[in-house]
């Protein structure tokens, strides 16, 4: 049985949008959800959720994009 993880972060991406992670990341995963997220009047933060296989592969894909922020990993239920 393959392990599947619930990952739950902020990404920090000055040149992004929801669209463009979420074509990042379609790949890599399913469940994925990205919003945007302003915190402290900034609008380059994104909440990310997905489910994933490889947490090591979405993390080092996001960042190149920006910096990762309030990281969750779970193991999936599903």
């Amino acid at each position: 049985m393959i392990t599947k993880y619930v990952l739950e972060f902020v990404l920090h991406a000055k040149d992004s949008s929801p669209k463009i992670i979420k074509s990042a990341l379609a790949e890599f995963g399913s469940e994925l959800m990205v919003a945007d997220c302003p915190r402290q009047g900034e609008s380059c933060n994104y909440d990310v959720r997905m489910i994933t296989e490889d947490p090591t592969l979405v993390f080092d894909l996001c960042a190149q994009l920006g910096r990762i922020r309030s990281v969750k990993v779970n193991e999936s239920m599903v």
